[in-house]
C-alpha cells in the first residue's frame, strides 16, 4: 500500500478515533512515520513557499530515494532557484502519488485531519511539540535560593502583552504562540526587523506602543486573524474584515507598525528542538541585546532588566514597578539555563489580592458559544461605585445555578481575586484579572475604593 492510499483512507475516515485507529493499522511502517516526521516537524524546513509547476516523465526514483533527495533542501546543499529546479526534476521522476506526498510534505499539510497531537497518540513523540519556558509562583525559599553561595538574579518587569516566539532561519522569521500556533502578522515593522537577526529562536511577547496592554492585546489578536486567514476568505470577506477593523482601530498599516517586539530570552534552533540550553542566562540576555543593537532595530526592545545582589533588591525592585502600575516582576538566576517547563530559578513576583465587591449585574455568555443561554460573568463593583469589573472563572454548574437565581443574587458580596488595581479604556478604576472566588454570605457591605488602595498599597509595602 502506497503512503498516498494510507492518506486517502485516513482522510475519508471521519472522526479522531477511527483516524487513530487508521493509523495504528500502519504503526510498523517506517516511510510512513518518516514521511508524518517530514511534513509536520517545524526542525525540518524547505525554504519552499510554492510547490513548482511539474510534469511527470517517468518514474526513476521511489518515494525513500525523494525523501532523501528533499532532505538536501532542508539541510541547505541546495538553496534558491537551485533547489526549486531539484525539487521539479524529483517531482517529474516519481509516481504520481509519490509527487502527491512531496507536495505534502513541502506544503507542511498532510491534508489527512489529524493534528500532531493525535499522530504523537500512534507514533510516540515522533513530532516535537513547542518547548516553553514559563516560571514559578511565587515562593520565598525559591526566591532566596538563587542568591545563596553569592549567586545573584535579574529583576525584569512582567510583560502582560501576547507571548511569542520567533524562529529566524535564513532570514525567513516565523512567529508562533505558546502553543505553537502560527502567529501571522504580514507587513508589520518589526517583522523585517527580525530578517535581519541571525539564525536564532527569541522568546518574547508583542504588545503596541501607546496603546494599553489590556486594549493591544485585543487588536493584535484581530491583526493575527486578518493577516492569518487571509487566503481562506473570499476578496469580499477580507474587505469587509478590514473595513471593520479600520473603522474601530484606524488605518490597518498603522496599527501593524505599532506593534513591538520585547524579548528577553534567546536560544539556538538546535536547542530550541532539543528543549534546552546550558548557555548561561547573563549571555544568552547579551546575545539577544546585540542582536537588536546589530540589526539597529527600532521596533524590538530588550525586556527593562536590572541586576539584584540580595532577595531584598528584588523585593524593592518589585515594589517600585508596582508603583508604576506595572503587574509585577519575574526574578531569573544570573546564571540559569533554559529548559522547557517551568524552572525554580525563574519567579513570579506578582501581586495577588482578594477584595469584596457588590453585584451590580450579570452577563450571559457570547452569542454562538455554549455559554450564551447562561450567566458566564458579573458586573461587580466597590460600595462607592467608583471601581467596576467583571469578574471571571464561573464553572459551569454555577453558571447554572446563577442564571436561575438572578434576582436573589443581585446586591450579594462576592470575594474577587485580581493581579491588583488598574484602569479602564475610559480611564475609571478596574482591575486586573479579576476571577471569582466565593460568595461572601457573612458580609452585608463591599469594600470601597480608598479600602481596595489600602489593600493594595500594604500587599506592596509588606509582602508579595
Amino acid at each position: 500500500m502506497t503512503i498516498k492510499q494510507i492518506f486517502d483512507e485516513i482522510a475519508s475516515t471521519s472522526g479522531n478515533n477511527a483516524k487513530i485507529e487508521i493509523l495504528k493499522k500502519y504503526s510498523d511502517n517506517e516511510l510512513l512515520r518518516r514521511v508524518l516526521y517530514m511534513a509536520n516537524s517545524k526542525r525540518v524546513k524547505f525554504y519552499i513557499k510554492r510547490v513548482p509547476e511539474y510534469t511527470h516523465n517517468q518514474v526513476d526514483w521511489t518515494l525513500e530515494q525523494a525523501l532523501g533527495m528533499l532532505m538536501q533542501i532542508a539541510n541547505r546543499d541546495f538553496t534558491g532557484q537551485l533547489a526549486i529546479d531539484k525539487l521539479t526534476i524529483w517531482l517529474e521522476n516519481v509516481s504520481a502519488d509519490d509527487a502527491y506526498i512531496i507536495e505534502r510534505i513541502i506544503d507542511k499539510d498532510c491534508k489527512i485531519g489529524m493534528g500532531t497531537t493525535f499522530i504523537n497518540k500512534v507514533f510516540k513523540d515522533l513530532i516535537e511539540d513547542t518547548p516553553y519556558m514559563g516560571a514559578v509562583s511565587f515562593d520565598e525559599k525559591k526566591a532566596r535560593k538563587i542568591f545563596e553561595k553569592g549567586g545573584r538574579g535579574y529583576s525584569q518587569v512582567k510583560m502582560d502583552g501576547r507571548y511569542c516566539n520567533a524562529v529566524i532561519r535564513n532570514g525567513e522569521v516565523e512567529l508562533e504562540s505558546r502553543q505553537g500556533e502560527a502567529t501571522i502578522l504580514t507587513g508589520a515593522k518589526f517583522l523585517s526587523e527580525l530578517s535581519n537577526f541571525e539564525d536564532c529562536v527569541l522568546n518574547g511577547e508583542l504588545t503596541m506602543d501607546g496603546i494599553p496592554r489590556y486594549e493591544s492585546n485585543g487588536i493584535i489578536a484581530s491583526l493575527i486573524d486578518i493577516c492569518g486567514k487571509k487566503e481562506s476568505r473570499s476578496e469580499k470577506e477580507n474587505e469587509k474584515k478590514i473595513a471593520a477593523f479600520e473603522e474601530k482601530h484606524g488605518e490597518l498599516q498603522e496599527a501593524l507598525d505599532k506593534i513591538r517586539y520585547t524579548v528577553w530570552d534567546t536560544i539556538s534552533i538546535d536547542e530550541y528542538f532539543e528543549k534546552g540550553s546550558k548557555t548561561p542566562y547573563n549571555e544568552r540576555l547579551e546575545f539577544a541585546a546585540s542582536y537588536v543593537s546589530v540589526a539597529n532595530a527600532t521596533m524590538i526592545s530588550v525586556v527593562e532588566s536590572v541586576i539584584v545582589e540580595t532577595y531584598e533588591d528584588a523585593i524593592k525592585h518589585f515594589q517600585e514597578i508596582l508603583g508604576r502600575g506595572e503587574e509585577g516582576t519575574i526574578l531569573k538566576a544570573y546564571d540559569g539555563s533554559w529548559k522547557d517547563g517551568k524552572p525554580t530559578h525563574q519567579i513570579k513576583m506578582k501581586l495577588e489580592l482578594t477584595l469584596d465587591l457588590v453585584i451590580t449585574g450579570f452577563n450571559y455568555g457570547t452569542k454562538g458559544t455554549k455559554n450564551e443561554n447562561v450567566i458566564s460573568s458579573f458586573n461587580a463593583e466597590t460600595s462607592c461605585g467608583k471601581l467596576k469589573t467583571r469578574p471571571q472563572g464561573l464553572t459551569e454548574s454555577l453558571m447554572a445555578e446563577i442564571t436561575e437565581n438572578q434576582d436573589n443574587l443581585l446586591g450579594t458580596i462576592i470575594e474577587v481575586k485580581c493581579s491588583g488595581l488598574s484602569f479602564d479604556h475610559t480611564g475609571a478604576y478596574s482591575l486586573l484579572y479579576p476571577a471569582f472566588k466565593h460568595f461572601r454570605d457573612d458580609k452585608s457591605e463591599a469594600n470601597s475604593l480608598d479600602e481596595c488602595i489600602e489593600i493594595q498599597n500594604a500587599a506592596i509595602g509588606l509582602t508579595v
